[in-house]
Formats: structure tokens, C-alpha cells, sequence
């Protein structure tokens, strides 16, 4: 999850992880190294991660679309309940 946000946002991430599987990512999600504590015997890992990142959709807009999913399947239901009130009175 934390690459996804890390893409979504536009930035690089370094993950490190005491027993697990440490990433480096950068702002695309193209690992640049890995390490799997469980797997490895090397437990030092080296990548030259981007300080940049870039300015994403949502990182502008942030959650304006569901916002604006949510508005548009309220205004579906009451439409739906409003022409159906109309077909029983008539």
C-alpha cells in the first residue's frame, strides 16, 4: 500500500522494514532495490533514489472525484424516486 500512495502522490519512497521486505521506489513505482530479510544474507542495501518527485492529479484534487460519484449517484437515486412518485399519482 504504501508504494500506491507513494505513486498516487508523486513521490519517492524508501521503505524500510526491521523483519520484512525493504523497497526503494521512485515517483513511477520502479523499484530500485529490494531486500527480503528472510531471503537474503546481505542485509545492506544500496539505491540512489530521486530527491524530485511530481505533481499528481490527485495530489491536487485529492478525493474530489468520489465526491463528485457520491453527488452524482444521489442525484440518480432521488431522479429515480422522484419520476416514480409521478407515474403512481397520474
Amino acid at each position: 500500500m504504501a508504494v500506491f500512495r507513494a505513486i498516487e502522490n508523486g513521490f519517492s519512497l524508501i521503505r524500510g522494514a526491521g523483519h520484512g521486505l525493504s523497497i526503494a521506489v521512485d515517483y513511477q513505482g520502479r523499484e530500485l532495490a529490494k531486500l527480503n530479510w528472510f531471503d537474503s544474507g546481505n542485509l545492506v542495501t544500496i539505491a540512489d533514489v530521486p530527491t524530485h518527485g511530481v505533481t499528481t492529479i490527485f495530489a491536487k484534487t485529492g478525493d474530489l472525484f468520489s465526491w463528485f460519484c457520491l453527488a452524482g449517484l444521489i442525484a440518480v437515486i432521488g431522479w429515480v424516486l422522484f419520476h416514480r412518485r409521478g407515474e403512481k399519482t397520474a
